[in-house]
């Protein structure tokens, strides 16, 4: 009896065939992976940062509307409860705008010592700008700072339509790859807001508190502001 033919085509797969298979199989799979995670990383990096630009956006335009029941605590994180892991910090007055921008900074460059240097001297040159600005010197114009802060502003004389304060709210947010658990990224933008939008107060109540001070108050019908463009850096990546 003649035994059957095999022809090559009818050989099944080897064991070196088969490997080479699976080999092929799982790196166009990986690739795919890669490729897709990637993506995803991206578009929520940018979600993020959209999303903390309109939250930035919209408190500084309560602010300047004059839109809030109370004058917001200065330098304060409050959780946005919408949105996990984000929260944000309203800054009142040069001195607290100063400190909250080298903060953010600071975070962002961790530990590069250059990196801080930068910041130290971009924060000098600011000081030495807003000093120049007043016809101040320098030394004069850090013990006003110091001094000197929003609440004491009020205190001391009523809020008005036609006196400004720089004004700032900072957004932070999830890093994305971080090396430490309570890393995070943070978006800054800052404005020129009038005292009468920041106090929170009506016009008549604003009026009434300089009466009752003895002071002249200026066009106090208005709260406004006048916004000073797109922030600090146009949102600084960092802060904790």
């Amino acid at each position: 009896m003649a035994l059957p033919t095999h022809h090559p085509a009818d050989r099944g797969f080897t064991l070196v065939e088969a490997l080479v298979a699976m080999l092929i199989v799982s790196m166009v799979v990986i690739s795919y992976i890669g490729i897709r995670t990637s993506a995803l990383l991206d578009a929520t990096y940018a979600r993020n940062w959209r999303l903390a630009r309109e939250i930035a956006e919209e408190k500084m335009s309560e602010l300047m509307a004059g839109a809030r029941e109370n004058m917001p605590e200065s330098g304060i994180a409050v959780p946005i409860d919408k949105y996990e892991g984000f929260s944000f910090k309203i800054a009142l007055g040069e001195t607290d705008v100063a400190a909250l921008e080298e903060q953010v900074a600071s975070d962002a460059a961790g530990d590069d010592g250059d990196a801080n240097q930068r910041i130290e001297w971009q924060r000098e040159r600011e000081d030495y700008r807003r000093a120049s600005s007043r016809g101040l010197s320098r030394a004069d114009y850090e013990q006003e700072r110091n001094t000197n802060n929003i609440n004491q502003k009020l205190a001391e004389k009523a809020p008005s339509a036609t006196e400004f304060e720089e004004v700032a709210v900072a957004v932070y947010f999830p890093k994305l790859e971080a090396r430490f658990p309570d890393d995070r990224d943070a978006l800054v933008i800052k404005a020129r807001i009038s005292t009468l939008a920041i106090s929170g107060l009506t016009p008549e109540q604003a009026k009434a508190i300089a009466d009752s001070k003895g002071q002249s108050q200026g066009d106090s019908a208005l709260p406004g502001g006048a916004s000073d463009g797109g922030g600090s850096g146009g949102g600084l990546p960092g802060g904790r």
